[in-house]
């Protein structure tokens, strides 16, 4: 049984992230790889419809029939997602799902569905993102950086730079449920952003350079986040935007509503190699992960991530399972304080090794 080697665990602890190189058997990614261009192929199409109706589609029947392999693979990648060959990535008997659950400890929610994330390629766009900033005019291969479960807005992003949003395009953008299914707020969790432990990501295209998609991480950006909530926290919540100290929108970006996916308290702490926009605006230079065939990242819940742009001649395609510890509280399973004040919280089988690399003389 693989376990993570002391060099692993060190890269974990102080940059929120592992690449763990070779740990995905090849003959499961080539078999995920080929379910997926078959799903691709049946229709593209459809897939290009339902790449924006991810929830509408999590749940469909048909009939009340099961749906069979063949129209698993070729209806959606919310489907795909659970495809047997997707999931055998992380079967039971995988080294990669071992060392997980060796690592917090117990069984784990989430290996049973993957979402697919596909990148074409593309040049650098007009497109406005949901930083409130064009494409074309954000460093690092159009990377900003974002924590999962934070609401995105219950429209697309205004793309005028011109002129604001008009009245009734506010209060469309405005409501409370956004376009990846998140609320705006959480009444009476104490929270209004929802989190898990931590993020498998595995690569099912060759991203061994850098320009071709790559998953972007805020290299040790954990250790700030969870200070950030625990400073919420003390002065009485709500953790996440619109609590103390982050404030949700940044009215001051070109279109004027772009949404801070981290607080600017920790971004204005990862000056070093960052660049800057024509209006001052800092953009942390992200680690852009490489990865082939048969490796995997496992990342932290609290690390700011996104992909990049694709700037190669082929997708880029990965498979991300969003996990979460069984023994976290049923009461909040969506929104779990302590994991959000301690990123280390819910991982038992290796607390103790985390404990003694951040502070040796303890």
């Amino acid at each position: 049984m693989r376990s993570l080697t002391p060099e692993e665990l060190q890269s974990f602890v102080y940059d929120g992230y592992v690449v763990l190189r070779d740990i995905v058997p090849r003959s499961s990614v080539e078999a995920a790889r080929r379910t997926f261009y078959q799903s691709l192929g049946t229709s593209l199409a459809e897939y290009q419809r339902i790449v924006g109706s991810f929830a509408k589609h999590m749940n469909s029947e048909r009939d009340g029939d099961e749906l069979s392999e063949k129209a698993v693979a070729a209806n959606s990648l919310t489907l795909l997602g659970r495809h047997p060959d997707i999931c055998d990535l992380v079967d039971e008997e995988t080294d990669v799902r071992t060392l997980i659950e060796q690592a917090l400890g117990g069984p784990v929610h989430g290996f049973q569905f993957a979402q697919m994330a596909t990148r074409f390629p593309t040049e650098p766009s007009d497109s406005v993102t949901e930083s409130g900033y064009r494409d074309k005019d954000i460093p690092f291969f159009g990377w900003h950086g974002h924590l999962d479960g934070l609401w995105n807005g219950s429209t697309p992003p205004h793309q005028d730079l011109t002129k604001s949003m008009s009245k009734k395009a506010w209060e469309q953008w405005n409501q409370q449920k956004g376009r990846n299914g998140v609320q705006r707020t959480y009444p009476g969790t104490g929270a209004n952003i929802t989190n898990f432990t931590a993020l498998l990501g595995i690569p099912l295209s060759d991203q061994s350079r850098e320009g071709v998609g790559n998953l972007g991480l805020l290299k040790g950006a954990h250790h700030p986040i969870t200070r950030f909530f625990r400073h919420q926290r003390e002065h009485g919540g709500p953790l996440g935007p619109d609590g103390p100290g982050w404030e949700r929108l940044h009215r001051e970006a070109p279109n004027g509503s772009g949404l801070r996916h981290y607080p600017d308290q920790v971004r204005e702490q990862f000056k070093h190699g960052a660049q800057y926009t024509s209006d001052g605006r800092l953009w942390p230079k992200p680690s852009l992960i490489e990865l082939s065939l048969g490796d995997a990242v496992l990342t932290l819940h609290a690390v700011p991530h996104s992909a990049s742009r694709c700037e190669g001649s082929e997708p880029r395609v990965m498979a991300y399972f969003r996990l979460t510890s069984r023994e976290r509280p049923d009461h909040a399973r969506f929104n779990y304080i302590s994991g959000l004040c301690d990123c280390w919280h819910e991982w038992k089988g290796i607390r103790n090794v985390v404990n003694e690399i951040l502070d040796p003389s303890s």
